[in-house]
């Protein structure tokens, strides 16, 4: 069991995942011999319970675009003649009516 809980928490460390102080002194625990406390084994099984932290915060990183943008972007199409003034009016009446 010991050797189990001590794999599981190195795989959580070299995952990036929990506070590696706190892990590591479960690793020192669990070495010494002595029962880990409840509640860090709660923070383990949390831990593996919850989605990937690297996923979540890559997934919040990724920027989102901006209705303004898209507008710019349609201004700048007009200005250059990639389109009219027929179909900017068009586009910027459905990305605006979007808000």
């Amino acid at each position: 069991m010991s050797e189990d809980m001590i794999k599981t928490v190195r795989g959580l460390l070299s995952a990036g995942r929990g506070n590696a102080k706190r892990l590591r002194e479960i690793i020192e625990t669990v070495k010494s011999g002595e029962p880990i406390v409840m509640s860090d084994y709660r923070y383990i099984q949390n831990l593996l319970e919850s989605p990937n932290a690297t996923d979540v915060e890559q997934a919040q990183s990724i920027p989102q675009p901006k209705r303004d943008t898209s507008l710019e972007v349609l201004r700048v199409r007009l200005a250059e003649g990639q389109i009219s003034i027929e179909e900017f009016r068009v586009l910027k009446k459905a990305l605006t009516n979007e808000e």
